[in-house]
């Protein structure tokens, strides 16, 4: 006798259905990477509003400049007790696609350019997380590494370039700190769906790198809920009836067998009895006092003549809105609600004789040039205002017109010029031959401008190291004439060409290298001693401040290999008093001198002569150590970039060209329905939200199946929807009319 029932298969589906937009099962799921991001209630169609007040935390994209483990496993930490303060299960983070290029919205959402810092520092945020009974949710996973049109793209990347970039951080943080959950992304992965993938699912994450967590879909990120339950994915979120209900159907027609819902549901309800941390209260002013500590080692100083540090005392004049409402957190669902004040004006007041600020960012008035003139020194406090958001990529990387002009204008004065720079990622700086001093401040949370003041001051000493290379023009990097070209796909032509791997394999010197900052003070190294376990060496602070550096490790493979090299293979950061002096070991991982082979699909060694460097930044090299590695010499093939074609939706159309609505297509398609009224209303809909970068970035390319969804539609009603939108209003409106809620279903 079957078990299964159509009543249990649908109580079964229902569970593994979210209940509402933050619950599914017994688990309750919150934002975010850089601090909690709590609803009141059940939260609003899109999760972007009414979030209760927590602690803004460096975003990812600071955070990996610390290039420091023990700080990610700090703010993870902390942010998991807010988290099961708040009564939340899992939390939605961290967020670890690779930054392929700067033009990509949530780049500051992610950790680096490379994989290795990536999962470093992802599986230490993952320790600190679940070190308070939370679960960590890491997404997205995979090759998620745009934002416009995210829910109908499809990356097409080759085999090493997968394996090799873009899924070992996921690989590294799931076997070394076994996280709660995985988040598939929204795009295709060579032409399926990640949410729908049994080799990424099934064949992957669970077979191969032994993942027992749950996997859930990223919010209105499932297209066809049969495909998804078979490949493994088994949380949809948010609420969807008409999942369930599909689910039923297709079981009675035998397209999908009760085993399979069941392993889904048996997996969901472990997650459930594993993950129900203590609620019990935090200390909310060591977590500020921390966010400001973490922003501390965040900051990078890239340029410094020797005006910096400023005495304390000295005579400042102030310049630039960012210094009254710097930004210090992206964009979206990651967006925190922080109160109190963003400015570093205050900060600057406590450490300085501020003669005067002028905010404007037009030419300077009589006045600004007089509180110029009168003051020791002048900072001009900048930002990119635009762009570091989820659902939308950027259009620019350069700062705007008047500040630029302002910046331009200041080097006339005859000042020394400061300049504090914030922002997501990336982004053009050919401006800073007018400046004496450029310290990158980041998206890095609440504590930034007062750690910013600190910073200039001396009383904190810059530490902060790239985690992403400040290119000389954007023009130059190989996957701008990639990026963005269609909505339906994008081809990675430039393979594992990405960030410093591109500026070492062309020999092009970046503005600013990865692994590049500065300091107050001045660090030596010894020769080191290497061999297979890793590199040891002595690093000493030979100058006369207290301070930190970042020691790096760079391996160069044989050619056999045919890899872009060399790559990162170790860091550690070290705080030495000044003339202290300390021994340090970075070990070698398991995959140190491993590559991917297409023909096996495994990972391999390739024997030969290896090259070890030990470095300051990505175009440092202090010294080079050759090692040799036995295993077979005969090597694997080159990357080259992928050959397979990419897939377009299947968008139907009428004979004069209008689009036929069906589950599949895409909302934004509907500009060209066939009936007048949808027309009017799709157009009205983006133009409405069209201040609203997320939401009308999601909501162009969201298919009608996902519109659906966040109306929470039974069948009934999504069979009258689609007939609405193509102009059958009447048989529509009558089943729609018919439908609602769960008690309505067939």
């Amino acid at each position: 006798m079957n078990k299964y029932t159509v009543e249990t298969i649908r109580s079964k589906a229902e569970y593994i259905t979210g209940r509402n937009f933050w619950y599914a099962g017994e688990l309750r799921f919150a934002d975010g990477p850089s601090g909690l991001r709590v609803q009141k209630g059940g939260g609003d169609s899109l999760g972007l509003k009414d979030s209760l007040p927590a602690t803004s935390f460096p975003a990812h994209s600071a955070l990996a400049n610390s290039f420091n483990r023990s700080l990610a496993y700090g703010v993870g930490k902390r942010i998991g007790e807010e988290a099961a303060a708040s009564g939340v299960d899992i939390l939605l983070a961290p967020a670890i696609n690779i930054k392929r290029s700067p033009y990509n919205g949530r780049n500051f959402e992610y950790f680096s350019e490379d994989n290795y810092l990536t999962g470093e520092l992802g599986s230490a945020y993952v320790d600190g997380v679940q070190s308070t009974g939370v679960g960590a949710c890491v997404k997205h996973f995979a090759v998620n590494n745009r934002e416009t049109a995210r829910g109908v793209s499809d990356s097409v990347v080759s085999d090493r370039c997968l394996y090799e970039l873009y899924l070992s951080a996921f690989e590294k943080i799931v076997e070394k700190s076994s996280p709660a959950a995985v988040m598939t992304s929204y795009n295709k992965l060579n032409g399926v769906y990640c949410n729908e993938s049994a080799e990424l699912i099934g064949g992957l994450l669970r077979g191969r790198w032994g993942f027992d967590g749950i996997v859930v879909s990223d919010w209105g990120g499932t297209y066809d809920r049969v495909a998804s339950v078979k490949a493994g994915a088994d949380v949809e979120m948010p609420a969807c009836p008409l999942s369930t209900e599909v689910l039923v159907h297709a079981f009675e027609k035998g397209e999908i067998s009760g085993e399979e819902i069941e392993a889904c549901e048996a997996r969901l309800k472990r997650a459930s009895a594993r993950h129900k941390p203590e609620a019990k209260p935090y200390n909310a002013e060591e977590h500020s006092r921390f966010a400001y500590e973490a922003a501390c080692e965040c900051a990078v100083l890239l340029k410094n003549d020797g005006v910096l540090p400023l005495r304390e005392g000295a005579r400042v004049a102030v310049f630039g809105e960012a210094a009254k409402d710097a930004p210090i957190q992206g964009g979206g669902s990651s967006h925190v609600h922080q109160g109190g004040d963003l400015g570093v004006l205050k900060y600057l007041k406590r450490n300085f004789l501020v003669t005067g600020f002028v905010g404007g960012y037009k030419k300077l008035s009589s006045k600004a040039r007089r509180l110029a003139a009168e003051a020791d020194a002048v900072i001009v406090c900048l930002a990119a205002y635009k762009g570091d958001t989820e659902g939308e990529d950027k259009r620019t990387l350069s700062l705007s017109e008047e500040q630029l002009k302002l910046v331009s204008s200041l080097k006339n004065r005859g000042k020394k010029v400061i300049c504090l720079l914030s922002g997501g990622g990336a982004i053009d700086v050919s401006w800073d031959v007018d400046v004496n001093a450029l310290l990158y401040l980041g998206l890095s949370g609440e504590g930034a401008p007062e750690a910013a003041a600190d910073i200039l001051s001396g009383k904190v000493n810059p530490s902060g190291k790239l985690a992403e290379t400040f290119f000389n023009s954007p023009e130059e990097l190989p996957s701008t004439a990639y990026f963005n070209v269609n909505d339906y796909y994008t081809v990675y032509s430039e393979c594992c060409a990405v960030g410093y791997r591109y500026y070492l394999s062309a020999g092009i010197p970046a503005k600013y290298p990865f692994g590049f900052g500065l300091s107050y003070t001045e660090f030596s190294f010894s020769e080191p001693i290497v061999n297979l376990k890793g590199v040891t060496l002595t690093v000493a602070n030979v100058g006369k401040r207290d301070g930190a550096e970042v020691v790096q490790i760079y391996v160069a493979f044989p050619s056999a290999a045919n890899v872009i090299s060399p790559v990162l293979a170790g860091f550690e950061k070290v705080f030495l008093k000044s003339g202290e002096s300390r021994q340090v070991t970075l070990p070698f991982d398991e995959k140190t001198f491993t590559v991917y082979d297409p023909s096996s699909g495994e990972r391999t060694v390739v024997g030969g002569s290896y090259t070890v460097y030990v470095a300051k930044s990505s175009q440092n090299f202090l010294s080079a150590v050759r090692l040799d590695i036995e295993g077979p010499s005969e090597g694997v093939a080159a990357d080259v970039p992928p050959e397979r074609q990419p897939t377009m939706p299947e968008i139907k159309r009428t004979a004069k060209g209008r689009v036929i609505a069906e589950l599949t297509t895409p909302f934004g398609e509907l500009v060209n329905s066939r009936a007048l009224l949808v027309r009017l209303f799709v157009r009205a809909t983006l133009f409405f939200k069209r201040n609203s970068p997320m939401q009308i970035g999601t909501l162009r390319h969201a298919p009608v199946k996902t519109v659906a969804q966040f109306a929470a539609f039974d069948s009934l009603r999504t069979e009258g929807f689609v007939n609405i939108l193509n102009g059958r209003y009447f048989k529509g409106l009558r089943l729609f009319l018919k439908g609602g809620n769960a008690s309505k279903r067939k």
